[in-house]
């Protein structure tokens, strides 16, 4: 009997668990979010966070000034930002002060999870 591995699965698995793992060792470790918003398709401030939030087609739409300190991907949003949250995906990550503020999408409802530092 042969047993063939399977590389991609192998390749996929591995990714998975650096990308956990990396999260397990950040300062917001695996914390459940202090606060939940979801989004809808009319631009609204959500209560704590910076910036006009809201949905298009499945992109979310974040309208922030530099003083907002909202950054995505290093850096600082200044004016309009388009995001592309995947169904089924890790959420995409952005950083409001020490906060992370994580993108999701789950079926056709769009989120944002805000999580605080571990103490």
């Amino acid at each position: 009997m042969t047993i063939v591995g399977h590389t991609s699965v192998d390749t996929t698995w591995t990714q998975w668990y650096e990308r956990c793992s990396v999260r397990l060792r950040s300062p917001h470790g695996t914390s459940d979010p202090v606060a939940r918003h979801r989004l809808g398709e009319a631009p609204e401030q959500l209560p704590g966070l910076p910036g006009t939030w809201w949905v298009i087609d499945g992109r979310v739409f974040i309208a922030a000034k530099p003083g907002d300190r909202l950054d995505h991907a290093g850096e600082r949003i200044a004016g309009i930002e388009i995001l592309d949250p995947v169904d089924g995906a890790p959420g995409l990550i952005l950083r409001h002060d020490d906060r992370a503020l994580e993108v999701v999408r789950q079926d056709d409802r769009i989120g944002v999870r805000v999580y605080a530092p571990a103490d």
